[in-house]
């Protein structure tokens, strides 16, 4: 790739005039595009098959088709600057850094000739995209839980400063047959600086704080079926979250986070009718939770809506101890991957977690089966903004999940509403027990599941019409 970049530099150099390039297909791998100077300008041609060996000094950084975006919020996310020595390998990864952002739909980057010999100008010509975002839309219907809906926002340049913020809230009112018991519902918001400067050092920092009121279902039978003719019967666990979180972090590398945070969370449960220590995993009355995470995350794909090459990888562990100023004590750990590789010119991801849970972890902190998986076989469905509609309230220590899914590109149009979009037909197998070491929890008649989906990717915000969705509220 470094042989490539460099004949391109080689081409800028001799051309006559710069090249306009065409907007990448979906599934084209990332390159920098090698326009020229000007001819006229009386510079010598290079042959395009001979890398050169002269060494260029970056004269000036052009950032063109900017307009909201402020230049110098542009620039924190390149890895070079003016006066140094021309790197075709830290342009093509910059390129990459940008696209990766998501306030451009499209980003080329090339060479022009400098005022003076030896001297060059590397170019990035973009084309801003809406930031203001549909992060989530929920609609689903349930037994006890007849309809419930919630919408997310985020703003992933606010001011053109690439400072993020964003909010969510998802309601669905007392369950049924329960007209007079509180609303349940969940309201949470973020504020996120992806990347402050410092001398020699790049800091990330975040802010964010959640507001639940929710209740679990614990029949005896997961399906709640002698009590499907009015749910108002039903035993449940009642409770009330309410706390933030602080993180503070650093990049040790151009597509790397290493952080740690603090979350804290006044809680309050309450049992009804159930008999004592029955139910999901909370201390009944008031508690606190106090809990430090440390996360490592790696992002090395072109494309955050379409990768073909790249990879993303998330190592979390957390500890929660009376020490930190919690009534909780456990650990909880959680490794995620998504890789992406072009298979017929097709790309193909794999995808995978492992997760594990010690000691007196809240039903909250440990994994709902139903999250991972594209639909389950049985009442279990996955939560929207951690609030559980179904009867299923099985909460493990242990989960596994692996799969795959291929992606076929359907159309790309800058100038339309509706930027691109690809079919993804996939599958997943999920694994997860009640303790380590335990039976499979049978959360799905079926280990594995299957999808069709159409993922679109808009003017407000990426979307997927999935038929796993379908099937997971029909099940």
């Amino acid at each position: 790739m470094l042989t490539t970049v460099s004949v391109l530099i080689a081409l800028a150099l001799g051309q006559a005039q710069p090249t306009t390039p065409e907007p990448p297909a979906p599934g084209a791998a990332p390159a920098a595009e090698g326009p020229a100077a000007n001819e006229e300008a009386g510079a010598a041609r290079e042959d395009a098959s001979h890398v050169p060996t002269r060494r260029y000094v970056i004269e000036r950084i052009d950032l063109r088709g900017l307009k909201r975006a402020r230049p110098e919020a542009v620039r924190r996310h390149l890895l070079f600057e003016e006066g140094e020595i021309l790197d075709p390998e830290r342009v093509l990864l910059s390129r990459l850094a940008l696209l990766q952002l998501g306030w451009f739909s499209r980003v080329e980057s090339h060479v022009e000739r400098g005022t003076e010999r030896g001297k060059v100008l590397v170019v990035f010509d973009v084309v801003e995209r809406n930031t203001l975002l549909v992060t989530d839309l929920v609609i689903g219907s349930t037994r006890p839980q007849p309809l419930y809906g919630g919408l997310g926002l985020s703003q992933q340049n606010f001011l053109g400063q690439g400072l993020g913020l964003s909010g969510g809230a998802v309601y669905g009112g007392p369950a049924e047959g329960r007209g007079g018991d509180p609303f349940r519902y969940s309201l949470r918001a973020g504020f996120f600086a992806p990347d402050l400067w410092v001398p020699h050092l790049r800091l990330v920092a975040g802010i964010s704080g959640i507001f639940l009121r929710g209740e679990e279902l614990t029949c005896p039978d997961v399906k709640c079926d002698q009590f499907s003719g009015n749910f108002g019967r039903a035993p449940r666990t009642r409770y009330q979250r309410a706390g933030g979180e602080i993180l503070l972090g650093v990049r040790p590398g151009p597509f790397e986070r290493l952080s740690a945070s603090y979350r804290y969370e006044r809680i309050h449960a309450v049992r009804v009718d159930l008999a004592p220590g029955i139910g999901p995993s909370i201390h009944e009355g008031w508690s606190n939770l106090g809990a430090l995470t440390g996360a490592y995350e790696i992002d090395t794909r072109d494309d955050f809506f379409y990768p073909t090459e790249g990879f993303h990888a998330l190592g979390q562990v957390t500890l929660a101890s009376r020490l930190v100023g919690g009534d909780y004590e456990f650990s909880r750990y959680l490794v995620q991957a998504d890789t992406a590789y072009s298979l017929f010119r097709f790309p193909l991801r794999f995808q995978g977690a492992v997760g594990a849970v010690q000691g007196d972890a809240p039903f909250f902190d440990r994994f709902y089966a139903a999250d991972y998986s594209y639909f389950a076989v049985g009442p279990a469905l996955g939560r929207a903004m951690e609030l559980n509609f179904s009867t299923d309230s099985r909460y493990d220590a242990f989960l596994a999940m692996g799969g795959l899914e291929y992606g076929f590109p359907l159309w790309s149009r800058a100038d339309s509403p509706f930027h691109r979009a690809f079919l993804a037909v996939g599958a997943r197998a999920v694994f997860s027990s009640a303790k380590l070491g335990g039976a499979r929890t049978d959360f799905s008649k079926l280990p594995i599941s299957a999808d069709v989906a159409l993922r679109l990717d808009t003017l407000i915000g990426t979307f997927n019409v999935s038929v796993g969705y379908l099937l997971d509220n029909a099940l």
